[in-house]
C-alpha cells in the first residue's frame, strides 16, 4: 500500500483536487435563488392613488439612490 501511495501521490492528489472542486461547484449552483417574474400592468393615470404613490415612490427612490429610477409597478398594500 505504501509503495502505491509513494507512486501515484501525485495523481491521487489531482483526483482529490478535482473532486472538491466538482462538489464546490454544484453546491454554488444550487444556491443561486430563483427569480421571481410578476406581470407587471402599465399604470393607470385615471387612478389618484396609485399615480401619486408611483410619484413619491420615485422621488423617495431617486433621493436614496441618486440616479435614475423607473417605477414598474403599484399594488394596494392593506
Amino acid at each position: 500500500m505504501k509503495e502505491i501511495w509513494n507512486n501515484y501521490s501525485g495523481i491521487i492528489a489531482i483526483i482529490g483536487y478535482l473532486l472538491l472542486l466538482f462538489i464546490f461547484l454544484k453546491l454554488k449552483k444550487r444556491k443561486k435563488p430563483e427569480q421571481v417574474t410578476e406581470k407587471a400592468e402599465p399604470l393607470d393615470l385615471n387612478d389618484e392613488y396609485k399615480t401619486v404613490a408611483a410619484l413619491v415612490a420615485a422621488i423617495e427612490c431617486r433621493n436614496e439612490e441618486h440616479r435614475n429610477v423607473r417605477v414598474i409597478s403599484v399594488k394596494e398594500v392593506g
